[in-house]
């Protein structure tokens, strides 16, 4: 393995576990393209990818941690410190095969891949994603509008695991064919996921309301009831306790959104995750001021 600036090869360096895990990050990998271009602030970084500060000092921390990057400068500023930071390399190849093409996988993170069992056992993709029917359907007569979000859970679930035939069902399909007895991902509250409705009281939070549209979400420490607010969680499926299931889903649709934002970045949501039960509530954000959630801050 060699490093590269531009035609000039410099010394060669092991990447070992440590980075190629804090590479294997899709956020940490653009931070790094940055960073070996020109040397940059955390704040500056931030604006460039569109993100809010608390999330870019978290992956910097990480890279730093890492030896993947290093601090340049320091400079004062009101009410504190700026400091300055560089890639510790100006590229890296990562893995070069007999094509002379780069064939880079990044490592798999060690607790999202315990967070999923045993929906992903084995490198197999073995549970279901359930999104609620775009028809009327269920005690309250709905229509989903989420369903796309499955796409969305796939590509991050795909990261893990591989999957072989269907694995995105309608919540009507669930019940038709019983198939409540296998681990699932749900997208989508109890209004418009009858089997987040049939599971909501397994999950170590809840919806509650007695009666429709169920618009608040509680958890051991308290409620809430605002629009953007979404959880992730997972518990022990209460039909068959060898399968899990996991709640991806929000008070309402952008609560969901912001839920679906979290999932995929699921390293860092799930950074303490040992075993058993599981929630973190999110709040969606509207970073660009265009009306849709773009970001999240895990605020429980």
């Amino acid at each position: 393995m060699k490093l590269f600036r531009g035609n000039e090869t410099v010394d060669s360096q092991e990447l070992d576990e440590e980075k190629l895990k804090a590479l294997s990050d899709d956020t940490r990998r653009k931070i790094i393209e940055l960073l070996a271009e020109e040397e940059m602030y955390p704040r500056e970084v931030a604006r460039e990818l569109g993100l809010e500060k608390q999330k870019i000092y978290y992956h910097f921390n990480k890279l730093e941690d890492s030896g993947l990057i290093e601090q340049t400068d320091e400079k004062k500023v009101s009410g504190g410190s700026a400091t300055l930071y560089a890639a510790s390399a100006p590229s890296y190849v990562f893995d070069t095969g007999a094509s002379g093409e780069e064939n880079f996988r990044p490592v798999i993170d060690a607790k999202a891949e315990s967070f999923l069992r045993p929906f992903i056992r084995n490198g197999e993709v073995r549970g279901r994603i359930v999104v609620g029917s775009p028809e009327q359907h269920g005690p309250d007569k709905v229509q989903a509008r989420d369903g796309h979000l499955a796409g969305e859970i796939g590509l991050e679930v795909g990261k893990f695991g591989e999957a072989d035939g269907k694995n995105v069902f309608l919540d009507t399909e669930i019940v038709r064919d019983s198939l409540f007895e296998d681990s699932m991902i749900l997208i989508g509250g109890v209004l418009t996921n009858t089997i987040t409705r049939r599971f909501n009281e397994a999950f170590p939070v809840s919806f509650e309301g007695e009666n429709f549209p169920y618009r608040e979400i509680s958890t051991p420490e308290t409620s809430y009831s605002e629009d953007a607010i979404g959880v992730v969680a997972k518990t022990t499926n209460p039909e068959n306790e060898d399968e899990a299931v996991f709640l991806v889903a929000g008070v309402r649709n952008s609560g969901t959104e912001a839920a679906v934002l979290a999932f995929k970045n699921l390293e860092s949501l799930v950074d303490n995750y040992s075993e058993g039960d599981f929630y973190r509530v999110v709040q969606g954000l509207d970073m660009n001021g265009d009306g849709e959630i773009d970001d999240y801050e895990v605020i429980e």
